[in-house]
């Protein structure tokens, strides 16, 4: 796809969308589709270059916050159809997706996929010997139960990003590479645009989809947002010849009971992430080199539960920034305070499965005052301030599946038990 970059910056225009990963380029996408062609989406770097364009990239619907199912439910089918919807392929893959838990959390898997059956998801529970038909491979505990999901699976991270930018573009948004924000500038208490080393843009709506860089562009209009930036990485393996080849050769997982997911990549190889894998990152703008300890411990994790996977040979990895609330939860609707500003950050690591949906809200809350394809009031960024964080029935996570450094952090915020 052709960015520009380097391209003469407008002057002006009706919505400034800050942050080029995929929420950001959605947002953009789903503005110009309702109309609104006047839209500039900057990116610092390059479009999907950071967090997105490394991301997992799990399409998945399965949470136990009602609230973060909904918007995933209604992101859902912008992967199943996209060639229709946004043009071109994301490389979404309808592999199926398992919910794996400890013994202990098996209550709360019930109670989980009773309500996300209640508002539409299509999931439902499997014991062992339903999964066995699902993926013989795997190693099944006594009384094993999952939950299981027909139409998720996974995407390509950066054909996903570049397609959302690419389609903006056709509609008639600008989208330019290489253009980093320094200010938002207001006037009479509200946006009137951004300032960046390449000149301003004066607009009344300043939309910031950037992470943990929107914080220094938020602190000097006194918003203080509280956002970890982590890093989060995954390791690649070459797929053992027991599991199926192809792009849906094996299922999708999450596995709570080893603290780690897994899925197809491409058509011989197999993606593992550890979910404690939270290392402190004190330069957004930095590498992690690759940790040969990451993949040793992603392959033990996954190795748990794919046996086959114990001597697979290493593929290498990639890794990325993650902006992580308090609650664990993204952050969307209007900044408080300034009108015009807008914030779509905090992602927390689940931001590319809901893009679609996250991007559609936006675009209708600024275009109609309220978003309507699904309801993103309780991810306010003031719901802090308020007293009212986000929670659901979560379940845990092993202690012996967590990225060392990750650890004490996970175990004071609750996850670990």
């Amino acid at each position: 796809m052709s960015i520009e970059r380097g391209s003469a910056l407008p002057s002006s225009a009706d919505v400034v969308v800050v942050g080029g990963g995929v929420v950001g380029a959605a947002i953009a996408f789903q503005l110009a589709r309702l109309g609104v062609t006047d839209v500039v989406l900057l990116d610092k770097g390059e479009i999907g270059g950071r967090a997105s364009g490394r991301s997992g990239a799990l399409v998945r619907t399965h949470y136990p916050n009602m609230d973060e199912a909904r918007v995933a439910l209604a992101a859902l089918p912008w992967f199943e159809e996209w060639p229709d919807r946004v043009g071109g392929d994301c490389g979404f893959t309808a592999t199926g997706f398992l919910q794996m838990v400890a013994e202990p959390d098996r209550p709360t898997l019930r109670s989980n996929v009773a309500l996300l059956q209640k508002i539409g998801v299509d999931t439902r529970l499997v014991g062992a010997d339903q999964i066995n038909e699902l993926q013989p491979q795997l190693r099944l505990a006594d009384g094993e139960l999952a939950a299981y999901e027909p139409r998720s699976g996974y995407a390509d991270p950066l054909a996903t990003t570049r397609g959302f930018a690419s389609a903006a573009r056709r509609l008639g948004a600008t989208v330019l590479e290489g253009v980093e924000v320094s200010e938002i500038m207001t006037a009479g208490g509200r946006v009137r645009g951004v300032r960046t080393a390449a000149g301003d843009v004066d607009s009344p709506v300043v939309l910031l989809a950037n992470g943990s860089w929107s914080a220094s562009l938020l602190s000097p209009l006194g918003i203080q947002l509280d956002l970890t930036p982590i890093w989060a990485q995954v390791a690649f393996f070459a797929r053992p010849p027991s599991l199926p080849a192809g792009r849906a050769g094996q299922l999708t997982i999450i596995d709570r009971a080893h603290g780690c997911y897994l899925r197809a990549d491409g058509e011989d190889r197999t993606l593992v992430g550890l979910s404690g894998s939270r290392r402190p990152l004190e330069d957004l703008d930095a590498d992690h080199p690759a940790d040969p300890k990451f993949a040793e411990l992603a392959r033990r994790q996954a190795a748990l539960r794919i046996p086959a996977l114990a001597d697979a040979p290493s593929l290498g990895g990639r890794g990325g920034p993650l902006d992580v609330t308090p609650d664990r939860r993204m952050v969307l609707g209007p900044a408080p305070d300034v009108p015009g500003l807008y914030l779509a950050v905090g992602m927390s690591g689940g931001g590319f499965k809901k893009a679609p949906a996250i991007g559609a809200c936006m675009a209708e809350l600024i275009v109609d005052g309220k978003a309507s394809t699904a309801p993103i009031e309780p991810f306010r960024p003031t719901r802090f301030a308020e007293g009212e964080p986000l929670s659901g029935a979560e379940y845990t996570l092993p202690s012996d599946g967590v990225y060392p450094e990750a650890f004490d952090e996970l175990s004071a915020q609750g996850l670990i038990h």
